[in-house]
């Protein structure tokens, strides 16, 4: 029995919300750090009213969740970029670009002429001739 990779097997759901609430987290601490809810000085003025801004934790809520609504489009969409048949082969070549024709390849290079087999990167080809 054959088994097929179905495009849920790639990266199961649970994953995909799982790494979009981490780089949401990630984002809502750096955020944290970075407008300093942290330190005695902004806390001092949330509590008393007199922050101009938003204060940091709504700021890092805001944050999280625009990263998280984001990163979980952006890898939803990087996952339908890739064809479940062709994920269990293996690729010697880009997945997204096309399939290369080998005649027209051969005809490209110049298969049949003579300084092709110079330019085959080998130490005898790379020498000079005498």
């Amino acid at each position: 029995m054959t088994e097929k990779t179905r495009r849920r097997d790639l990266f199961r759901p649970v994953q995909l919300i799982g790494l979009s609430l981490l780089c949401g987290v990630f984002a809502g601490a750096v955020t944290l750090i970075a407008t300093g809810a942290f330190t005695d000085k902004v806390m001092r003025m949330v509590d008393k009213g007199t922050y101009a801004g938003i204060p940091p934790w709504n700021l890092a809520f805001i944050v999280t969740g625009g990263i998280f609504i984001a990163a979980l489009l952006i890898l939803s969409i990087l996952i339908l970029a890739v064809d479940p048949a062709d994920f269990s082969k293996p690729h010697d070549r880009p997945v997204l670009y096309d399939a290369v024709d080998e005649t027209t390849e051969s005809a490209a290079t110049g298969a049949g002429d003579s300084s092709a087999s110079d330019a085959s990167g080998t130490a005898e080809g790379d020498a000079p001739k005498a």
